[in-house]
């Protein structure tokens, strides 16, 4: 059973997380607003998003949903300002968006190469440098980046996406470098293989859940709720002190 700590300084507090319409995103989004926070989400999968901001709003949470495409840069920029007049400046920024789609090596074309950095990596330099500033006015933040530990164990059928998500630990220690001197802290979380719907419908075979196990130190199901657990955290000012850093969540696998 899962147990979830509670945050007073996020209450009252606006965030913005992208890919929030399903799996860890979601997780994330309704962890968020079960601390009071106002939660925006962008995500491409127009239903999903908007049933989510339905049930949570049935719920007494403060949350909006804005559809948009993150590999067009201009339109994500554009659901962050609507959510923001609807919800307020960001004090948090959850870059959660990304997509492990398979794809043989030889396969990979230049287009395809950088269609995956657009929906894996490119959102998150841009969608920091729009709130940084409003972040700053605030006094400070916090940004959290999603990373993968597919990159760590050297997967495959997987190049592209696992070059982006690898890159996610640069970006993010620059970031956090060029953001520290306004108090916003940048961390990255690196979840191993959660349970999300997705990954239970297209990936999950007794075979592989069976070699997963024998990998991890702690057995059992890791949840999209495990990782929403590190964002709240990271998220929070008890971390106040934690920024450049990679927090994995993986149950001891790599």
């Amino acid at each position: 059973m899962m147990v979830e700590a509670t945050y007073p300084d996020l209450k009252g507090r606006t965030a913005l997380v992208t890919g929030g319409a399903d799996g860890i995103g979601r997780a994330t989004v309704a962890a968020l607003a079960r601390q009071g926070v106002r939660v925006g989400f962008i995500d491409v999968a127009a239903d999903a998003g908007a049933a989510l901001e339905t049930e949570l709003r049935a719920m007494g949470a403060d949350v909006a949903f804005a559809r948009a495409d993150l590999r067009d840069i201009d339109a994500a920029l554009g659901a962050a300002d609507l959510l923001k007049a609807r919800l307020g400046p960001p004090a948090v920024l959850v870059n959660n968006a990304g997509h492990d789609e398979r794809h043989a090596f030889a396969s990979v074309t230049p287009d395809y190469w950088d269609d995956r950095f657009a929906v894996n990596l490119r959102p998150m330099m841009f969608l920091a440098q729009k709130l940084a500033p409003g972040m700053a006015t605030l006094g400070g933040g916090a940004i959290v980046n999603l990373s993968s530990t597919s990159w760590m164990k050297r997967s495959v059928d997987l190049i592209a996406y696992t070059t982006a998500k690898s890159a996610v630990i640069g970006l993010t220690r620059s970031l956090a470098r060029e953001l520290g001197r306004d108090r916003i802290r940048v961390n990255c979380v690196t979840p191993g293989w959660v349970m999300t719907p997705r990954q239970r419908a297209e990936r999950l075979t007794p075979e592989r859940w069976a070699q997963a196990q024998d990998q991890q130190a702690i057995k059992g199901t890791i949840e999209p709720e495990d990782i929403a657990a590190m964002i709240l955290f990271l998220a929070s000012d008890v971390s106040r002190m934690c920024t450049g850093q990679n927090f994995i969540v993986d149950a001891g696998t790599v």
